[in-house]
């Protein structure tokens, strides 16, 4: 669970940059995929939130990179 709660403290730490670092990016927060649907009643699995975290470092990266 302790975990799951560093994910998501991650997360929002990584959405909180590009919002204010790059706001230009934020148009594409809402096409990163954010299916977390599991098929556990536990809710969200810890992959889901790991592809998640990879998908708006990549979106960083490639940014940094051409900018």
């Amino acid at each position: 669970m302790e975990f799951q709660k560093n994910l998501n403290d991650t997360i929002f730490l990584t959405t909180v940059k590009i919002q204010e670092e790059f706001p230009e990016l934020t148009k594409y927060l809402g096409e990163i995929p954010g299916n977390f649907q599991s098929n556990t009643e536990e809710g969200v699995n810890n992959k889901a939130l790991e592809d998640y975290l990879g998908s708006l470092n990549d979106l960083l990266e490639t940014y940094g990179k051409e900018h």
